[in-house]
């Protein structure tokens, strides 16, 4: 099977899959958040509101907007870009795979298509896969630089660089990765074409920085989850690198250990964007996430398939293991109850329908049942009847401070029920 054949036959099986389960899983409530910047908005609404997103970047989210201008909006076309991008990564990482050597680069495609996390982000309306795309292509460019040294490569890196920042800012963590690379090798060119490339990728992204800036940074101290780094971030990060566990890491470490010897530049693509993702938090208070690295897993998944080549006897059987946690987790993150906000949105508009008044804890997050049903945006308490939608974010203590509230104004609960993990409470006086 040649390479490009490979590839293309594993990104189409996958894409046909993840387009199938896109309208599985209802919308979770970083979606609805992206969703409403880009749903029946204009291109400057959208600009104009996106800085209150802290860190957000427009180029997903333009993305977005126009692909839902021409599908129309619903769930699985919200979600049908991400599905797209991450197809185009499976594909990529063939090409950069046979780069770097393989002589069977789909393998690499395989597992990474495999990994849950993978799954899972093609799945979600999100800005990340786009950015996910835009360095693994960066990657690519890289790897014809170092061959070819040409300008009009360069060129092409700089601007595929210019859209990994512009989707989501982590990305450019890429390009240190590949300076150093070349630097190591010797390759001077490279490395200063790959350096100017680079820089001149962040001097575009910084119009946005500064137009953003000061927003980001309020709503970052405004935030409830801040920057912390313990003993556990490690192994945080470690569990969640492919989205299959301690288990599955685990088996992909064992991989990588039998791989190690010939795998400098894949190691760097792994190391480096980590270290300056967990630097950048801590600059910024910011908490740490594993989405912020997603642009290692091409790599993480060439370093793994390599082994297959290296030493076959032991890492088949360990790369089967691996798979059956992969599909294990990957069944459970479709099965496993989660968050419905359509779900709740409906349940609470039919006690709104009823003449009932609506408070939402925390408040900041009515307009998530707003989203489904426009009728909730508004809806002043206080009134003789209440319902009160309890998200799956509220606090303990936004939880007491709203029923005791409600207490001394004279109200009393009389029921309750669970909708999409909202908790929905009526309330009279």
């Amino acid at each position: 099977m040649t390479t490009a054949k490979g590839g293309i036959v594993i990104a189409t099986a996958f894409v046909a899959i993840a387009i199938c389960l896109g309208g599985v899983l209802p919308l979770w409530l970083d979606e609805i958040i992206q969703l409403r910047e880009t749903r029946n908005t204009t291109p400057a609404q959208l600009i104009a509101a996106l800085p209150g997103q802290p860190g957000a970047a427009p180029l997903g989210y333009l993305t977005q907007q126009f692909a839902l201008g021409v599908t129309g909006y619903s769930v699985r076309m919200a979600r049908l870009p991400s599905a797209l991008f991450i197809a185009g990564t499976i594909f990529l990482t063939a090409i950069l795979a046979a780069d770097l050597g393989m002589a069977k680069p789909w393998l690499a495609s395989v597992l990474l298509a495999l990994m849950p996390i993978v799954l899972r982000y093609a799945c979600e309306s999100r800005i990340y896969t786009q950015a996910l795309f835009f360095s693994t292509l960066a990657t690519v460019l890289f790897m014809r630089l170092m061959k070819s040294e040409g300008f009009g490569i360069a060129c092409l890196y700089y601007v595929t660089l210019a859209c990994a920042v512009y989707s989501q800012p982590y990305a450019i963590f890429i390009a240190p990765a590949h300076i150093l690379y070349a630097l190591i090798t010797g390759n001077r060119r490279t490395q200063l074409l790959t350096t100017a490339a680079a820089i001149a990728a962040l001097a575009s992204f910084l119009p946005w920085y500064f137009y953003a800036k000061a927003i980001w940074m309020a709503g970052i101290a405004g935030g409830e989850v801040r920057f912390v780094a313990t003993a556990k971030t490690p192994l945080m990060l470690f569990r969640e690198i492919a989205g299959a566990g301690y288990w599955g890491s685990g088996l992909l470490l064992i991989l990588w250990v039998i791989a190690a010897r010939r795998s400098v530049f894949l190691w760097l693509c792994i190391g480096i964007p980590v270290i300056l993702a967990l630097t950048a938090d801590a600059l910024f208070g910011y908490f740490v996430a594993t989405r912020q690295i997603l642009w290692v897993l091409p790599a993480v998944a060439i370093l793994a398939a390599s082994a297959l080549e290296r030493q076959p006897r032991i890492a088949i059987p360990v790369a089967a293991i691996f798979a059956a946690f992969c599909l294990f987790q990957s069944y459970r993150n479709f099965t496993s109850p989660r968050e419905d906000w359509q779900l709740a949105a409906d349940t609470i508009s039919t006690e709104v329908a009823r003449g009932a008044c609506l408070m939402v804890v925390p408040p900041e997050q009515q307009y998530s049942y707003a989203f489904f049903r426009p009728e909730l945006a508004k809806h002043p308490c206080p009134a003789p009847h209440t319902v009160v939608a309890f998200t799956p974010y509220a606090t303990p203590a936004e939880r007491a401070a709203a029923n005791a509230s409600l207490a001394a104004a004279g109200y009393q609960r009389r029921s309750a029920t669970e909708a999409g993990r909202t908790d929905v409470v009526i309330f009279s006086q």
